[in-house]
């Protein structure tokens, strides 16, 4: 991988950090949600039964406090020859100059301000939070920070996800 490539999307990065964008997730299904609990294997009553979820004080089924920030994709799917080298889809990396890079994840900080419930309309708003050029063992790496804002119909920050990744 050449240096220029890392000090040019560095360079490119930096200047886009700050910028929102904003990405329509459409309205939460409990159905989606439920399948997302199930493939997780954390089946909890609050996620599938409405009854058990309101006897624990929830207004009904929830969604896990993870699945906002673990869907990576909401739409279809990208045609193959539409995905990145690392097999990421263009909706991950919205608005990211990250292009001939591979991504891996570094971490998220999560905090789950509201539960997410059927019906609810989300918006994710993405922006970089910062990018610094790092030299590791093994050559340059790029360190990726991503904030996602997620928020309700209403205007309600729902959960806020703080992400690292590292770009190679």
């Amino acid at each position: 991988m050449s240096g220029d490539l890392f000090e040019q999307t560095y360079e490119r990065a930096k200047a886009v950090v700050g910028q929102v964008h904003q990405l329509p997730l459409g309205r939460m299904s409990k159905k989606e949600f439920q399948r997302f609990a199930y493939a997780c294997g954390d089946v909890s009553p609050r996620y599938v039964d409405d009854d058990a979820a309101r006897a624990e004080g929830f207004p009904e089924a929830v969604a896990p406090p993870l699945f906002l920030s673990g869907v990576m994709g909401w739409e279809p799917g990208p045609a193959e020859e539409d995905l990145r080298p690392d097999g990421t889809g263009k909706s991950e990396t919205v608005g990211l100059p990250l292009e001939g890079l591979r991504l891996m994840g570094a971490g998220q900080d999560i905090e789950l301000h509201h539960d997410v419930v059927d019906g609810m309309d989300i918006v994710a708003h993405i922006s970089l939070d910062g990018v610094d050029l790092k030299q590791g063992r093994s050559g340059t790496l790029l360190l990726v920070r991503v904030l996602r804002r997620y928020v309700d119909g209403e205007g309600r920050e729902v959960l806020t996800c703080r992400e690292s990744f590292i770009a190679r």
